[in-house]
């Protein structure tokens, strides 16, 4: 069965993708968004990831993210420059 995902591009077995967990580049490409404090006063993943790099939202942010490490974390994921 595995033979045939990988000749097909079908799904993986559970066992084979068990196994690629523990891949060091597993981790790289299956990063998830970083955690932000759950209080008021930081940026939210979710609108960053859907408003354009020089949006209003992200530009009013970058002045907090770059003093605050899990805001400046965010923009880090999301490819968005501090400066």
């Amino acid at each position: 069965m595995s033979g045939e995902a990988a000749k097909g591009g079908g799904r993986k077995a559970l066992d084979e993708l068990v196994g690629e967990l523990v891949k060091p580049d597993f981790a790289l490409r299956h990063r998830r968004v970083p955690e932000v404090p759950e209080g008021g006063g930081h940026v939210s993943p979710e609108v960053l990831a859907m408003v354009p790099p020089r949006s209003r939202y992200v530009r009013r942010w970058r002045r907090h993210a770059r003093h605050c490490l899990a805001c400046a974390t965010v923009f880090r994921y999301y490819g968005l420059s501090l400066d």
